[in-house]
């Protein structure tokens, strides 16, 4: 029996419609029909009974779509167990950390998670948090590391992590460096030095100023947030980085760091995955790793 052609037949019993299977599955109805006819030519039986206006299935049919749905999940359930154990065996682990979020957050847990479990075949891609997107929606790392919010969430599993601010960087002789809190729109004459487009934050500085009524005059972009900021420290524009990382440089006597308001500019870290992955043991295991280490690694900030 032709695994796809009972598969079909189960799509069109459930909805009691070709056309509502033929949408929902994007499949032609003439593919489906098809598909039934060969179906019944094989079994010898009549499945639908087409004298009746509305759907209704014979009594074979009834009885095959019973027991073809109980075997299609058997064979999807049996599938899902069958790779679940290849990536058992495999012990791998793949993640994708923006350079950012790696410096403040992720060695110091990623250090912690190798040395409680040295068995996971644990790898790191180190990039900006945009690719780290691409990569997830490619298979090519089984855990993304991103910043929140993130447009169109409706194919990720999304887990909040870490939670800080961003903050408006100048120098100590700047105008504004005298104070507390400042809107975006303020900023509109600012020359931005920012991290480059591989960076969601990147995207969120940008957004926000189109929401303040103004396109940010960018002189610069990089990939390198420690070159920004020793920018900012020369006097050569502003910029936006995260807090926890301004914490660590170390030429902070020539910065100041500003609240940012109008809109507010939150950097919050998170783990994504896609909704139709197989979510191995490994997964699991650094994902409630992560949860129950996230507030200790503020230790380290």
């Amino acid at each position: 029996m032709n695994l796809k052609h009972l598969s079909y037949f189960v799509d069109i019993s459930k909805r009691e419609s070709f056309t509502k299977a033929a949408d929902d599955i994007y499949v032609s109805q003439s593919a489906l029909s098809k598909s039934v006819k060969s179906l019944e030519q094989e079994l010898n039986v009549t499945l639908i009974d087409r004298t009746s206006k509305s759907f209704n299935l014979t009594e074979e049919g009834k009885i095959l779509f019973s027991e073809g749905e109980k075997l299609l999940q058997y064979i999807d359930e049996s599938q899902n167990e069958i790779i679940e154990k290849i990536c058992k065996s495999r012990r791998r682990l793949r993640i994708g950390v923006p350079p950012v979020a790696s410096t403040v957050y992720f060695s110091h847990l990623l250090y912690r998670f190798m040395k409680k479990y040295p068995d996971i075949d644990l790898k790191m891609s180190e990039v900006g948090a945009n690719i780290v997107q691409t990569q997830v929606n490619s298979g090519s790392i089984d855990i993304g590391i991103v910043v929140l919010p993130m447009l169109n969430t409706e194919n990720y599993n999304v887990i909040p992590a870490m939670t800080a601010d961003n903050a408006l960087i100048v120098n100590k002789d700047h105008p504004l460096a005298s104070r507390e809190e400042v809107s975006f729109k303020e900023l509109e004459h600012e020359d931005f030095l920012i991290l480059d487009g591989t960076y969601m934050l990147h995207d969120s500085i940008i957004r926000n100023c189109e929401i303040a009524g103004f396109y940010p005059h960018i002189t610069t972009e990089s990939s390198q947030w420690d070159f920004l900021a020793e920018m900012v420290a020369y006097n050569q524009g502003i910029s936006i980085l995260p807090v926890p990382i301004m914490k660590r440089f170390s030429s902070s006597e020539k910065i100041k760091m500003i609240r940012l308001k109008e809109p507010e500019l939150p950097w919050n870290i998170g783990m994504i995955f896609k909704k139709d992955k197989l979510i191995t043991e490994q997964m699991k295991v650094f994902i409630q790793f992560v949860l129950d280490n996230k507030d200790n690694v503020k230790d380290y900030t």
